[in-house]
């Protein structure tokens, strides 16, 4: 990255994402923001440690009958996911671990003109939750839209300018029922986003 993001989850999303309150798609993006943004992962380490220090405040507890068995599969699953496709090796080394363990099978559709996407699959994803990547050409975009929840879109490479300003590699944009807007990549570098939407878009 050439410059720190300038757009950045408010301190109630960090907060919930280091407390482990959100869903596995809106976790997993603010998550590789953070690993794209200093500010940020310092402010959820922070959390962490402080969640940390109660956590040595509590009595121990029995784990259920095969805890271990069953944390130790899921580590290997990850582990052992299989590399992503070409199409993805433009993606920051930071994010391609977070991505990875969520695709199902690597196929790209077309969302329009100069747009690609790859729909992601997400172990207990939330109800009506999606989790994309974008592949956006300069000049292009999605349709001009609103929201029927949130959306979440993280810029890994390039840059993306909407109604709401111009977002580069790092920055998140949030948007929801009270923002319209249409996304269109910028000159230069093809842009890559990684999305979480929590319900369809209008």
């Amino acid at each position: 990255m050439s410059a720190s993001p300038s757009h950045h989850p408010n301190a109630a999303l960090l907060h919930a994402a280091a407390s482990g309150q959100l869903s596995p798609g809106v976790s997993r993006i603010l998550n590789a923001h953070a690993r794209l943004c200093t500010l940020c992962r310092t402010t959820m380490d922070r959390i962490e440690s402080l969640g940390g220090a109660e956590l040595e405040l509590e009595r121990d507890a029995e784990l259920a009958a095969g805890a271990l068995d069953r944390a130790l599969a899921a580590i290997a699953k990850v582990v052992t996911s299989p590399p992503l496709d070409e199409s993805l090796a433009a993606l920051p080394e930071a994010v391609k671990d977070l991505v990875a363990p969520a695709v199902d099978k690597v196929s790209w559709r077309t969302g329009g003109p100069g747009l690609r996407i790859l729909d992601l699959a997400l172990p207990s994803v939330a109800e009506g939750e999606t989790f994309q990547v974008f592949r956006i050409e300069p000049g292009h975009g999605p349709p001009r839209h609103t929201h029927g929840g949130q959306e979440f879109t993280l810029v890994l490479t390039g840059a993306f300018k909407d109604e709401t300003g111009t977002y580069r590699c790092g920055d998140i944009a949030i948007g929801d029922e009270n923002v319209t807007h249409r996304p269109v990549a910028e000159p230069g570098e093809i842009c890559y986003a990684l999305a979480v939407t929590t319900a369809p878009l209008k």
